[in-house]
């Protein structure tokens, strides 16, 4: 057995980008130097280890005398890379054809989605901005840089805006969300290539649209703004607040403006228009137009019932075949609406003033007897309160009421023009007279004089 003298030695291995640095000491034999903190400290600073250096472990493990171990003595600061940019659609990319189910579980198959109608400021996307990251520090004391993030590739599409500092995709407009060319876009004007059928669902649409084909029967083509159709409209709906324009013609179909209406031709259709109603001719249905109703070229009138406002210019109302034809021109016909209306609502609401006053009589008969409970002191409140309230009412309706009557009496300077033929089985009621044409009239304007219908040379 040896009696030779042996020192405690430190052992130090460093990981080769210096995250780490560890120590192993041997045990000291026959008398020798055992391990202290300050060999290992030198150990470190003669390996120009200067960071991170954890000083409790080391006292640790001196204490401990844990020889012949790996004992982590320094450790780094490691580098946080940042997070790369990216980019959440709130509306799928694809928009597949298939008929929408409602929140019921009811599948409407004339939907197909066609439409993906949006407003404008509604959010399209949420974009989430790169982070910078933070750099780190290695044992010797040398800055480890980080990988910075990377910013996702936002296309910004036509209708649509980046705001928020670019965390945010908005629409801009109203109109049709639709994806192409690589990002989300905004039509403003929706283009149906062909017609409106079982190919294309019906149409719902909040800006304007136009089909280049016809609309067949049972579809519907609604638009918050105008409509524009370049083939027929069959046995279907079109209802836009703008103008719609029918380029061919529409036959047994439903036709709603806010604005003008332009046709090629219309036969046995429901019409209605706050401006004007222009066609080449009319047959059948029922138009009302609150401005004018102008039938140009052919210029034809014939059956069903026309109702104007402010005028109605054609070239042959009626036909040679005495077809009842019904010509209404002026506000009567609203205004005699809005009078029954107001009727009916008085009727309805004296009954039920009647009914609250007989609940009054019945609660002051017995107050005159007992004090009323706080219940029926609550009821007569009530009772009295909204037949005060049902009395105004009225009174405002009569008054409105005496307003219509006063328009009613009034003459305005209207007439119907025709460059050709009044037929005979026609009726023309303009304002509060009435005329049954007899006679076939050519180039005529009937007006009234003298509180009847005339007929003017044209």
């Amino acid at each position: 057995m040896s009696d030779e003298i042996v020192h405690s030695v430190v052992e130090l291995s460093v990981n080769p980008n210096h995250s780490t640095a560890f120590v192993s000491f041997t045990r000291p034999e026959n008398g020798g130097i055992d391990i202290s903190v300050d060999k290992i400290m030198n150990a470190l600073n003669e390996n120009y280890i200067s960071y991170g250096i954890l000083e409790d472990d080391i006292e640790e493990a001196v204490e401990q005398k844990r020889y012949d171990e790996n004992i982590c003595v320094a450790k780094w600061d490691p580098p946080v890379d940042g997070v790369d940019g990216s980019i959440k659609f709130f509306y799928k990319i694809d928009a597949n054809l298939a008929p929408v189910e409602n929140e019921h579980g009811i599948v409407d198959y004339k939907n197909l989605g066609v439409v993906r109608n949006i407003t404008a400021g509604t959010p399209i996307a949420a974009i989430t901005l790169p982070t910078e990251g933070t750099p780190g520090m290695d044992i010797t004391g040398k800055v480890v840089p980080q990988k910075k993030g990377v910013a996702v590739t936002v296309n910004v599409g036509k209708g649509t805006s980046l705001i928020n500092d670019g965390k945010e995709i908005i629409a801009a407009v109203d109109g049709n969300l639709v994806y192409k060319n690589g990002a989300f876009n905004v039509d403003e004007t929706l283009v149906i290539d062909g017609d409106v059928d079982v190919s294309s669902g019906n149409i719902d649409f909040i800006g304007s649209v136009t089909v280049k084909g016809s609309v067949f029967e049972g579809f519907r083509v609604t638009s918050k703004r105008n409509i524009n159709i370049n083939g027929t409209v069959s046995g279907a709906e079109v209802i836009a607040d703008g103008d719609i324009s029918i380029k061919i013609g529409a036959i047994n179909s439903n036709i709603e403006s806010k604005g003008n209406i332009k046709l090629g031709f219309c036969e046995n259709c429901k019409i209605h228009a706050v401006g004007n109603i222009e066609s080449a001719s009319f047959v059948g249905g029922e138009v009302f137009a609150e401005q004018k109703i102008l039938a140009t070229g052919k210029g034809v009138m014939m059956g069903g019932k026309y109702t104007a406002l402010d005028g109605i210019e054609a070239s042959v109302i009626g036909s040679e075949k005495y077809v009842k034809t019904e010509i209404t021109l002026g506000n009567n016909a609203v205004l005699n609406k809005e009078r029954a209306e107001l009727e009916k609502q008085i009727e309805s609401m004296e009954d039920k003033a009647d009914q609250l006053g007989k609940i009054l009589v019945t609660l002051a008969e017995l107050a005159k007897k007992a004090k009323l409970p706080p219940e029926r002191e609550q009821l007569k409140t009530e009772a009295l309160r909204n037949r005060l309230k049902l009395q105004s009412e009225v009174k405002k309706c009569k008054a409105r009421i005496s307003e219509i009557d006063e328009q009613l009496k009034l003459m305005q300077n209207l007439s119907v023009g025709c460059k050709r033929m009044f037929y005979p089985g026609v009726t023309l009621r303009i304002n509060n007279c009435i005329l049954q044409v007899n006679a076939a009239t050519n180039h005529a304007r009937a007006t009234v004089d003298g509180g009847e219908i005339v007929f003017r040379p044209l």
